[in-house]
């Protein structure tokens, strides 16, 4: 859901300003996608889809309008209503291949994994989004069962170096297969992009407790349960190492 926020905001200030003169309804599109943009910006999202349709009706061949009403769909959850869409605008320009990764994880929120897989492979096809393309097919092998999702995630940080997910989940199979050291270069790594997020601290803290920086380690987990009270695993670790600290 970040990542559909971070995209509906750069959506909206893209389309503001663009403009296609090839298509008579444009105009009249414009005024309905600029009300839009004032609700979304007030956080009214029904309001401004609804603006957002009628633009599309207008004009039906304006992909910005009809990508960021996909968007707006996405981030909502109707995710049938924003495959529609997102399908619509990729056939009118082929050359928005990035839509295919959010296709991508539609279909693999919808547990669609072969669907999912040949969405992420087609974006590959045109390096368009292939950070997030490789992190979708590392998360569709990890679903599957299979081997091989670490070498997807890696190939998603060197093509999206700030893509935390990716990163977290890179370095939980790099703790679990007892690399403690190269976990712990890509979570401060996305610490330094976001500190408040309670998976990474979590993470942060398992892997200084596997390294032995205990202190570190009880840090972690105490920052854990400030931003989410009700983290269970963060208290049982900080509690187990209190334990054994007040028993030696």
């Amino acid at each position: 859901m970040r990542v559909i926020a971070m995209l509906l905001a750069g959506a909206l200030l893209f389309v503001a300003s663009a403009v296609d003169p090839a298509l008579g309804q444009v105009n009249s599109a414009r005024i309905r996608v600029e009300t839009a943009l004032r609700y979304m910006a007030l956080g009214w999202m029904r309001e401004g889809r609804e603006h957002l349709q009628q633009a599309v009706r207008l004009a039906p061949g304006w992909t910005e309008a009809r990508v960021l009403l996909a968007l707006s769909y996405h981030a909502d959850g109707l995710w049938d209503q924003a495959l529609t869409h997102y399908q619509a605008a990729v056939e009118l320009d082929p050359g928005l291949a990035a839509l295919h990764v959010l296709m991508g994880d539609i279909y693999l929120a919808q547990g669609r994994l072969d669907e999912a897989e040949a969405e992420y492979k087609v974006a590959l096809e045109t390096g368009d989004g292939a950070g997030r393309a490789y992190y979708g097919l590392g998360l569709v092998r990890q679903s599957r069962g299979e081997t091989g999702a670490e070498e997807l995630y890696t190939a998603a940080v060197a093509h999206a170096p700030d893509l935390i997910d990716a990163r977290l989940r890179l370095a939980r199979l790099l703790r679990a297969k007892g690399e403690p050291e190269a976990a712990l270069e890509h979570l401060l790594h996305a610490q330094k992009l976001n500190s408040r997020l309670p998976e990474v601290r979590l993470e942060l803290g398992l892997t200084y407790e596997q390294l032995g920086r205990v202190t570190e380690a009880q840090h972690e987990y105490r920052t854990v349960l400030r931003l989410d009270p009700g983290n269970d695993e963060a208290r049982l670790r900080l509690g187990t190492l209190e334990a054994v600290q007040g028993g030696t």
